[in-house]
């Protein structure tokens, strides 16, 4: 997750070089045209959130341990961490579900209050605002609505075996991420929903 937030900023970060080198045919200005448009819009909204959110105080243990369910999709919970995250310092939350037959969900939750969450769930809302998919023989990947988040969203299927991968940005302030095994896509859609999101101010 962190590598890929470096590699949003690399990528933003060239927004302003000088574009004189570009040749070809009027689609291909266009089209650069569009792409640094979309570019600097999405800088502004990423700078907009950081400062909103970086004077935030984060959520205590408690009220993080508030949206994570005792059960999820019909799993125990197993594990249960929440608190800082002393080197990144950021207030973060894990809890992991399983049962006795192999299938297992994990959430993870970053709250983007503070210096470093703000920056980091700022840029993964620019990351969301980029249309993508891509389909495999075994699965696919894709960028989405969920109850009208944008996010991003997985699956892969082989044999018996499937595993399905969530991340959003709930409230343009916590980044969520559900992974599961023994579960489609839209089952874990479901899992998104059982969270006690109330509980995230």
């Amino acid at each position: 997750m962190i590598t890929a937030a470096a590699l949003l900023i690399v990528a933003c970060s060239k927004e302003e070089k000088v574009t004189e080198e570009k040749t070809g045919g009027l689609s291909d200005l266009v089209s650069t045209a569009k792409t640094y448009g979309k570019v600097g819009s999405s800088m502004q909204d990423v700078t907009k959130n950081i400062e909103n959110l970086k004077n935030i105080t984060p959520l205590t243990n408690d009220e993080l341990k508030a949206v994570l369910p005792e059960i999820l999709l019909g799993l125990k919970r197993k594990e249960l961490s929440v608190g800082d995250n002393a080197m990144m310092n950021l207030s973060t939350a894990e809890a992991k579900y399983a049962d006795d037959a192999g299938k297992r969900v994990k959430v993870e939750i970053v709250d983007g209050a503070g210096e470093t969450g703000s920056t980091m769930v700022s840029i993964m809302m620019m990351g969301l605002n980029v249309n993508k998919e891509k389909t495999t023989e075994f699965g696919f990947e894709k960028s989405t609505e969920i109850n009208g988040v944008k996010s991003i969203v997985s699956e892969r299927k082989e044999g018996e075996n499937i595993n399905s991968e969530i991340q959003t940005v709930l409230k343009n302030r916590y980044l969520v991420t559900l992974k599961a095994d023994g579960f489609s896509y839209e089952q874990l859609k479901s899992a998104l929903g059982a969270l006690n999101n109330s509980a995230l101010k």
